[in-house]
């Protein structure tokens, strides 16, 4: 299939303008200026919709606000396994760090009317919100918030704000915990300092609420070239921006990067593929719900479901029909490309090398944190963290964009088809566990057909030039961090 230009555009070397950012430096030696990254004068925007709460959506962002060829607009702070206050305030730290220093960071999307009201993102006004049916002859866009869990149009943080925690089964908390101290590392970055890099999005009922979307649609307006939506977060956000976007807007998008999803009968999850751990698995069905049940060694990452499709899988078959039918190029980075993307011990070292950027140090110490927290040499069977647990999901969604010849993708186009939850999870006997109810709720697979532009579903890559890629980008000195922890040295 013939890509656009940005394909073939070959891959970026940063440390060729290693001279250019010598002249870039800061003036002030003694820090009290504000590190500025360099970028291209026709650098391309992108608005970014993700939780930003792991390790993975850290060391991405660091690897886009290090590119020259690129700046983040907007970061949209969805709701996870932690706060979204948590995740922007991270957010704000990486890109004053990097010298990326005029983000702006809202909240996503909320779910239901009687949610909304309460409002974020905000202003004052006495009104509470309504926006149902907004966009004359389509459905609510607000999918699926106006609806009760129990028709079957589920989303699990419509049943969080319920009171119903399906975070506490999916994601138990020691890994909620970790993940919101990115593995008791996020000291080590240090704290933005600019008045406006702190989270003001949630105060109260006192001013008036600001739907995300129109957000969006309106920096969609204001910016002078085409972006790049990224998404590496649920679908919840993105299905209200196409939905409530108008012809013109749409025609602005330039591409849309998700990652979510999970493709089974393709590699690997394939019945002959190995296991992880303890032998050969009897069946791979996409997923990485690695906390359920049904998750096991013999059958790593054996269900049906990947955690950003299961948030809402409402939104996201919409989101990914909308895309089609408006002729939106779109890539999906599944859990196909990322399963066999692991973290290595070679690559610890490998980031720790002398000369080492701090930023390149802190990922190599964020990585061992990682591998400790998971178990290390696992009872003497292997490595468990970086066999049977741990991924570059989303670093592999951002090398999609920032290197796509280096990875050396297989493009499988098609249409994208989400399982919705049967109907009557509320009376069932798990009325709190819908994969149990519903085994293949969220589940991905190809439609038979479909209107429009197909989805490029990046079923494949080239793991080892991802890692390296990773690694070289990180160590870096171009846009740099200037300051940051150090390498530790190795213990002999």
């Amino acid at each position: 299939m013939k890509l656009k230009c940005w394909l073939s555009a070959g891959a970026l070397i940063l440390g060729s303008f290693a001279t250019l950012a010598s002249c870039h430096a800061d003036n002030d030696r003694h820090g009290k200026r504000l590190h500025q990254a360099t970028k291209n004068q026709d650098a391309q925007p992108i608005i970014w919709i993700g939780d930003f709460n792991n390790f993975d959506d850290a060391v991405a962002l660091m690897l886009i606000a290090k590119d020259p060829r690129y700046t983040l607009e907007l970061a949209v702070v969805e709701d996870s396994f932690n706060t979204v206050a948590h995740g922007a305030n991270t957010v704000y730290n990486i890109l004053e760090w990097l010298g990326n220093n005029d983000t702006k960071v809202i909240r996503g999307a909320y779910f239901a009317t009687q949610e909304v009201a309460y409002g974020a993102n905000g202003k004052a006004s006495n009104t509470p919100v309504n926006d149902e049916k907004a966009v004359a002859g389509r459905d609510d866009y607000q999918l699926p918030n106006s609806s009760d869990f129990t028709t079957g149009t589920w989303n699990l943080e419509r049943r969080n704000a319920m009171g119903i925690n399906l975070y506490g089964q999916y994601v138990p908390g020691p890994w909620r915990d970790n993940g919101s101290t990115l593995y008791g590392t996020d000291h080590l970055i240090p704290r933005a300092k600019q008045d406006h890099y702190r989270y003001q999005g949630n105060n109260g009922v006192s001013f008036k609420f600001e739907l995300a979307e129109d957000i969006i649609l309106e920096t969609l307006d204001n910016l002078e070239q085409p972006p790049v939506v990224f998404n590496t977060g649920k679908l919840t956000t993105l299905a209200r921006v196409l939905g409530k976007a108008n012809e013109e807007q749409l025609a602005k998008i330039d591409r849309v990067i998700m990652m979510g999803g999970g493709f089974e009968n393709y590699e690997p999850f394939t019945a002959n593929h190995e296991a992880a751990c303890f032998g050969d698995k009897s069946r791979n069905l996409g997923g990485n719900i690695f906390s359920h049940p049904s998750f096991n060694c013999d059958s790593d990452f054996s269900t049906h479901q990947e955690f950003n499709i299961l948030l809402d899988p409402l939104s996201a078959q919409w989101a990914f029909d909308a895309l089609s039918e408006n002729n939106i190029e779109a890539y999906l980075v599944p859990t196909n490309s990322t399963d066999m993307a692991k973290v290595q011990g070679n690559t610890i070292e490998a980031l720790a090398k002398r000369r080492a950027t701090p930023e390149a140090c802190y990922t190599s110490q964020l990585l061992s944190s990682i591998r400790e927290f998971e178990g290390g040499d696992f009872q003497g069977n292997g490595d468990f963290a970086m066999d049977a647990v741990i991924r570059l999901w989303d670093i592999i969604a951002a090398l999609v964009l920032l290197e796509p010849e280096t990875l050396e993708m297989d493009l499988v186009p098609g249409f994208i088809e989400v399982d919705q939850l049967n109907a009557g999870l509320a009376d069932s006997m798990t009325p709190y566990d819908p994969i149990t109810f519903d085994p293949t709720v969220g589940k991905t697979t190809f439609a038979e057909n479909g209107e429009g532009l197909a989805v490029n579903v990046v079923m494949g890559i080239n793991h080892d030039a991802a890692r390296t890629a990773m690694i070289d980008r990180l160590r870096d000195r171009f846009n740099a961090a200037r300051k940051g922890p150090r390498c530790q040295a190795k213990q002999r």
